[in-house]
């Protein structure tokens, strides 16, 4: 694969992550995707809903947005592409408080399973493994 194929894979990669967690902004909404959808946290199910589903809401909004703006960034679209890591990390930091507290939020284990490997791909390559991406999309 070419370098620019890869940075398009990235991109939309980084995209369909942020615009997927609108899923959460609608659950929180009170729109059922199906039967067992929640925007009641298994651990803060003693905060009532009004609390429960306003944080449901923020915190999928502020991770849709975080990754929107990561993609851009990564793109150099409205924010220089030097800080598209660190909208990746806090995006994966969030997302994964969003899966946590709010399993049910998403439309279905597929969505789940994708954010939670996007996360740890995130996570793993920006924090743990200093040589990608810079190594990989040198032109």
């Amino acid at each position: 694969m070419t370098t620019k194929t890869i940075k398009l894979i990235v991109f939309i990669t980084l995209l369909i992550h942020g615009i997927g967690h609108l899923q959460g902004v609608v659950t929180g909404a009170g729109i059922k995707f199906h039967s067992s959808s929640s925007r009641i946290s298994w651990l803060l199910k003693g905060w009532g809903e009004n609390t429960n589903r306003t944080l449901c809401i923020l915190l999928f909004l502020i991770t849709a947005i975080a990754g929107i703006l990561t993609a851009l960034s990564f793109k150099g679209i409205l924010l220089p592409p030097s800080s598209w890591q660190l909208f990746a990390i806090v995006t994966a930091c969030i997302s994964t408080l969003c899966l946590v507290l709010f399993p049910n939020a998403l439309a279905m284990f597929f969505n789940k399973a994708g954010a939670i490997v996007v996360n740890l791909i995130i996570l793993y390559s920006v924090l743990f493994n200093g040589k990608w991406p810079s190594v990989l999309f040198d032109d």
